[in-house]
């Protein structure tokens, strides 16, 4: 159960979004890790921004575009950071948390930017963290096809929802803190506890995946799959986006996943009988509830 608190705080929120952090540490400099730190700079809202990847390349691209100030590649120089933000794929964030346990300093603040949070929070509960009530989960619901700091823009996340993830359990003072840091580089925070994020995920961004990759395995049985048109590369756009990572993602949120499986089955096959046995009166229902349904949410 969420503390009372998981509101915004409202009236603080623009001195929060005026505040200037401290220093700002980010671990994976791909498309995520280096757009926060672009952002992060183009705002003015910390003191200093540096990073940590294993690949020289991400290194040496996220310094040539700004993204960072400095970079390393271990984690033994955590200890320099305020707010650590780890922009990992899903399977390296129990081990950089284990290494930012032994490395980062006393009341250093903790965030993580991957789209799955249940099994993360839950890990947290059972591993003697230093720093576990200072831990905020969080996911920012922006991103690309394309990988990587080359793709980086300081302007991913503007007007972006960023979902954080506390438990009962989590310092109050963390919160605001990562709340206002978010604000600060123009995002709407949501707060959600872990398994509600992971069910509306599931939905809302896993399950665009799996059909972008089921309709463009469908093309390729076609002969002349060239006469697609905008709105197939709407629906396709995330089909380029990196297999190692959307497959370690959905494994990372697996039951969900399969539920809004069954669920789109249903609807599916709904449609598929009314097409089948000629219910077009039916059919207009269900496209006309769909456009109102996009409507609304677009206003």
């Amino acid at each position: 159960m969420l503390p009372r608190w998981r509101k915004p705080w409202g009236a603080n929120s623009e001195a929060m979004r005026r505040r200037r952090f401290g220093r700002v540490g980010i671990v994976g400099l791909g498309l995520v890790g280096s757009s926060l730190g672009l952002a992060l700079r183009k705002h003015d809202a910390c003191r200093e921004v540096f990073g940590f990847d294993t690949d020289p390349e991400a290194r040496s691209t996220a310094l040539q575009i700004g993204a960072v100030e400095r970079t390393y590649e271990t984690l033994n120089h955590l200890a320099a950071a305020d707010i650590l933000v780890l922009a990992v794929p899903p399977p390296a964030v129990v081990p950089c948390l284990v290494e930012a346990d032994v490395f980062a300093r006393e009341g250093c603040i903790v965030t993580d930017t991957v789209s799955v949070k249940a099994a993360i929070v839950s890990w947290t509960r059972t591993y003697p963290l230093r720093f576990r009530p200072r831990f905020v989960g969080g996911h920012p619901m922006a991103g690309g096809a394309n990988s990587g700091p080359a793709h980086a823009t300081a302007d991913l996340f503007e007007g972006a929802t960023w979902v954080l993830t506390p438990t009962a359990e989590t310092d109050r003072t963390a919160l605001r803190t990562v709340q206002g840091l978010v604000e600060s580089i123009g995002c709407r925070p949501l707060l959600l506890s872990p398994e509600e994020h992971d069910r509306h995920a599931a939905v809302l961004s896993h399950l665009p995946h799996v059909l972008a990759s089921t309709l463009m395995r469908m093309s390729a049985m076609l002969t002349h799959p060239q006469m697609a048109g905008p709105s197939w590369a709407d629906l396709t756009r995330v089909a380029a986006s990196s297999p190692e990572l959307w497959q370690s993602i959905i494994a990372s949120n697996r039951d969900e996943v399969v539920s809004a499986l069954h669920d789109l089955e249903y609807h599916l096959k709904e449609i598929r009988d009314f097409i089948q046995a000629h219910d077009d009166q039916k059919v207009l229902e269900l496209l006309s509830e769909s456009k109102r349904l996009k409507d609304e949410a677009s206003r």
